[in-house]
């Protein structure tokens, strides 16, 4: 019987300082490693912000560790000078991304009406524990383009009422930018039957709120009557987004009428100067002599008179 005892009681020794170098030896072989979080890829819609207009952005992040789930990740995004920011808090809380895993997180944002135009840095954070309660934290910085309204105004499209045959007619054009982007490449095209611009008109770049212009010369065909086209001004954003306003023109080729002389003008207001001239010389001419004839009769007169 106390032999039984002995033997079990050696097992019993036996299991425990078993048990005790498996624990240490699992204590001495913990996962130490970093399990990373990071950002593979994000899509914006429409491609970018325009402000005033919330716009949805995906972001794909990953957990990197092959060992290692995470857990309580907190997600943050944040822009540095203020021009984006999120619809709403722009925070997220996700309980788990198991080793090896992505996440897809959808977020809404949003750029100020005084963004400025092109690529903006945002800061996608994370904050999350492993499971031995390691706290860790990371952070990824993504590229989101910021455009800004485009408009455009005109003025001076438009022709003479009448043009007459090989004369030029000129359009002076003025274009005004009313938009918060610069206008590249702005140019105006003529499609009018009847008249030829001999190529495009050229303005080139509009910066926000200013104004630009451009003359046209067109040389006016043979063909008479009635005539219309298009007037087409293409232009481009800071992206080489093309935009295209189109005007209709018209106006009629009438015959050029002839040119007259001075000379021919008079003679066309006064056709009967001669008779006129001719008439005053008759009368001048008979005033003239009937006023010495006169005279001389009444002369005569008194020396008769005092003869009797």
């Amino acid at each position: 019987m106390k032999k039984l005892i002995t033997i079990i009681l050696a097992l019993v020794m036996c299991f425990g300082f078993t048990l005790t170098a498996y624990a240490e030896e699992t204590e001495t072989t913990q996962d130490a490693s970093n399990p990373r979080l990071m950002v593979t890829d994000f899509k914006v819609e429409g491609g970018s912000l325009t402000p005033n207009k919330k716009s949805k952005v995906t972001i794909t992040l990953k957990n990197y560790s092959n060992t290692k789930y995470i857990k309580n990740i907190k997600l943050s995004v944040t822009e540095e000078s203020g021009d984006i920011k999120p619809v709403g808090t722009g925070n997220k809380f996700v309980d788990i991304i198991y080793a090896g895993s992505t996440y897809t997180w959808e977020i809404e944002l949003t750029a100020s009406a005084t963004a400025q135009i092109g690529e903006h840095a945002v800061t996608v954070s994370s904050e999350y524990e492993d499971k031995y309660y390691g706290a860790y934290s990371g952070s990824d910085v993504i590229r989101v383009n910021v455009k800004q309204t485009v408009g455009l105004d005109y003025s001076g499209v438009q022709l003479p009422v009448k043009v007459y045959p090989d004369d030029t007619t000129t359009m002076e054009i003025s274009i005004m930018n009313t938009g918060k982007s610069n206008i590249r490449n702005c140019k105006i095209d003529f499609d009018i039957k009847g008249l030829e611009s001999g190529g495009s008109t050229f303005v080139g770049e509009i910066p926000a709120g200013e104004q630009g212009s451009a003359s046209a010369n067109l040389r006016v065909g043979k063909d008479l009557g009635d005539t219309e086209g298009i007037v087409i001004i293409t232009y481009e954003d800071e992206f080489g987004k093309s935009y295209t306003k189109e005007q209709k023109v018209s106006t009629t080729i009438v015959e050029k009428p002839v040119e007259t002389t001075t000379e021919e003008e008079e003679q066309a207001k006064y056709p009967l100067w001669w008779a006129f001239l001719l008439g005053g010389i008759i009368l001048g001419g008979g005033i003239g002599c009937a006023i010495p004839i006169t005279i001389y009769s009444n002369k005569q007169r008194k020396q008769d008179e005092m003869r009797l």
